[in-house]
């Protein structure tokens, strides 16, 4: 399994991880710098994903997100686009906090006559009956961002 990720960490840090993880594992890795942090491609087991997400959660301070997983099965060979759903139309869209939305915690907003879960983009608490906007969607969680009416 190929496994491409973006990261944001101190390099002594995820290459002290990425050592240590290819010896107990027998993963082989590249680790490439890109824009602001790091491209690393892992190849590994199915086996072994579960644990490497683990790991990968222990670095402090760190973030990264999974671009791509390529199993090597037939699949791979076939040419499909990244189907969106209608919960993508929330993008965009008002809506007020029905209690404080905390960054560690979350909150609950109200949008489209639906409860959804919510919590802020930029780490900061958004206050029970705030204006917010729904930038993007990850999970069932909606990421928002405070709104100001002028």
């Amino acid at each position: 399994m190929k496994i491409a990720l973006t990261v944001k960490a101190d390099e002594l840090k995820i290459a002290q991880l990425l050592s240590k993880f290819a010896e107990k594992y027998h993963i082989s890795y590249k680790l490439n710098r890109h824009g602001t942090g790091f491209l690393l491609q892992v190849d590994l087991d199915s086996d072994d994903l579960g644990e490497f997400i683990r790991r990968m959660n222990h670095l402090k301070d760190a973030e990264y997100k999974i671009e791509e997983i390529r199993g090597g099965g037939p699949l791979d060979q076939l040419n499909v686009a990244l189907t969106r759903t209608n919960a993508d139309i929330l993008i965009g869209k008002e809506a007020v906090a029905k209690n404080d939305l905390t960054p560690l915690d979350g909150g609950i907003i109200k949008i489209g006559g639906e409860v959804w879960l919510a919590r802020p983009a930029d780490g900061a608490e958004i206050k029970q009956g705030s204006m917010v906007r729904v930038v993007r969607i990850e999970g069932v969680t909606l990421v928002v961002e405070g709104v100001t009416k002028e």
